[in-house]
């Protein structure tokens, strides 16, 4: 488990911290998981998540590996961008309250702060989403330049 709370490795809001905690972090990979639990943001009438919010517990996977890496090397944590994905497939409408998710992604390339992942969502253990992401982080310079 991550030595830093997710609040101090993705830089949201506190109601936007849709993961629990890092499982399991890798030069190269990351396992966050999280009880979906009724009363969030994207939660349904019934407390589920829809299915089209596994594109958001993958990319905030990423930023926490992304949050991990810049703390391992004494930088502050950095905004990320999602710049798309590829062949999201979930096999189920939503995750119902209650459930157990574990997000995985794997860093397939990384050039400057542009980076590619393989994520999937795991349900007790079976894959029940996967999909590529595409995603950029300015350096803080650029930031700057970016938002002005």
């Amino acid at each position: 488990m991550s030595q830093w709370p997710i609040a101090e490795l993705i830089p949201h809001a506190a109601d936007m911290i849709l993961i629990d905690e890092v499982v399991r972090f890798g030069a190269e990979d990351i396992e966050t998981r999280l009880t979906v639990r009724p009363g969030g943001l994207f939660n349904q009438a019934d407390g589920s998540l829809p299915a089209w919010v596994g594109i958001e517990l993958m990319a905030q996977t990423i930023a926490a590996w992304a949050g991990m890496q810049g703390r391992l090397r004494g930088e502050p944590v950095r905004i990320g961008m999602l710049l798309g994905s590829r062949k999201y497939r979930c096999l189920r409408p939503a995750f119902a309250a209650g459930s157990l998710l574990t997000i995985e992604a794997c860093c397939l390339l990384q050039d400057g702060g542009m980076a590619s992942f393989d994520c999937r969502i795991l349900l007790e253990g079976e894959e029940c989403a996967q999909a590529r992401l595409s995603t950029y982080q300015p350096s803080p310079g650029e930031l700057s330049d970016l938002l002005a």
